[in-house]
């Protein structure tokens, strides 16, 4: 339930990014994403094909979560490249809130573990563990791409 009230005021709030009491109507901007593109972004993502899912970050996007923090599409890139080999991450939407300037997210996400990864940053993973999680992820948008990307972990499943 507090799960459906978060996702309640978060789609108020990125429905109308204007500031209360405004004099003018709230009008989307040009230039955001829509759903069918978000959409194709995962779909990119779960395929593991780089080039189509990095096209979706600017050059100097900001990713911030539990795998790192990172600066610039190259660095984003390069992690997941890196991280590949030893697992493979797959993302299931469960909510999706779509703005002109954000999108917010509740993804469930499974990583199936190629190979044992005892530094892995939000905890070791062990060769065969399959591992699932519910996130949040709201991304920063302009110019139909990503520019800043915040992922917060909900909980286990």
């Amino acid at each position: 339930m507090r799960r459906r009230l978060f996702v309640s005021a978060l789609g108020a709030t990125l429905a109308c990014p204007c500031v209360q009491g405004a004099e003018t109507p709230c009008v989307p901007s040009a230039g955001g994403l829509t759903e069918e593109d978000y959409h194709a972004y995962l779909d990119a993502f779960n395929r593991h094909n780089f080039e189509a899912f990095g096209r979706y970050y600017t050059d100097d996007v900001i990713f911030e979560g539990r795998g790192g923090n990172f600066r610039g599409r190259e660095q984003v890139l390069s992690f997941y490249r890196e991280v590949q080999p030893r697992l493979r991450e797959s993302i299931v939407i469960q909510d999706l809130i779509v703005s002109a300037k954000a999108i917010a997210a509740d993804l469930v996400t499974t990583l199936h573990v190629l190979q044992d990864r005892p530094d892995f940053p939000s905890g070791a993973l062990h060769r065969g563990q399959i591992v699932r999680s519910q996130n949040f992820i709201w991304y920063d948008v302009a110019d139909g791409r990503f520019t800043h990307i915040r992922s917060a972990h909900y909980r286990y499943l």
